[in-house]
């Protein structure tokens, strides 16, 4: 992340919210000059967690029109999975969107690296795992079970084994295609990604729409598996 960044040339604009609309208008107005240019704005009319609708436009927008992805107001988008998925599809090099932020009063637009943002909210999600799992790991010691107690460990060990051969069964089956893909250039992970939807390839779980993050989980699972 680089402050005083210049908001020179084409801006495609992508705000998270409705309600944020005021806002950014206002930190738009401030950070950009005489050379700044938006050729669109974006803006999220219903705010989930699993997928940012509208961001993908305007990803698709900046990178039809060669332009640069700018976020007024940005906040904790970078803590979401679906919006860094999202901006790892931005095209270039080394890839990163503009964010207005406002601090003391004072307006600056600052570069946020794309895999840089990918990578940290990655790391924040297996810590925040950890520890919600040392939370209950301690409420367990209590002698505290959840769900229905009877037959509850066998039940649970046997779903655990049948979710774990259903992954191993669906890696094995799909590695020799990722495998190909790399062999054809395709080495990054949202480069795999790209081309697995190219080919109408689903995720184990049905979905066709497959993130670098999952394509990362496939090839740590087959290093597991020696394949």
């Amino acid at each position: 992340m680089r402050s005083n960044y210049s908001a020179i040339g084409k801006f495609v604009v992508y705000i998270k919210s409705t309600k944020d609309k005021a806002r950014a208008d206002a930190l738009l107005g401030r950070a950009l000059t005489g050379r700044s240019t938006i050729i669109d704005m974006f803006i999220e009319a219903k705010v989930r967690k699993d997928k940012k609708i509208e961001l993908e436009k305007a990803v698709k927008k900046c990178n039809e029109r060669s332009a640069k992805l700018i976020i007024p107001n940005i906040g904790h988008l970078p803590r979401s999975l679906a919006f860094c998925n999202a901006v790892m599809k931005l095209d270039g090099g080394d890839p990163y969107v503009c964010a207005i932020r406002e601090t003391d009063g004072h307006v600056a637009v600052y570069k946020y690296h794309t895999m840089q943002m990918f990578l940290q909210c990655v790391d924040q999600i297996n810590i925040n795992k950890k520890v919600a799992k040392k939370a209950l790991d301690k409420k367990r010691a209590t002698g505290w079970k959840a769900g229905n107690p009877v037959n509850l460990d066998v039940a649970t060990i046997n779903a655990t084994k049948a979710r774990q051969q259903l992954a191993d069964d669906y890696c094995k089956e799909i590695m020799p295609t990722i495998r190909e893909i790399q062999r054809y250039g395709k080495v990054t992970l949202q480069g795999i990604a790209d081309a697995l939807m190219a080919r109408n390839i689903k995720t184990r779980r049905g979905k066709e729409e497959w993130t670098p993050m999952g394509v990362s989980n496939l090839l740590k699972k087959a290093g597991d598996l020696g394949i």
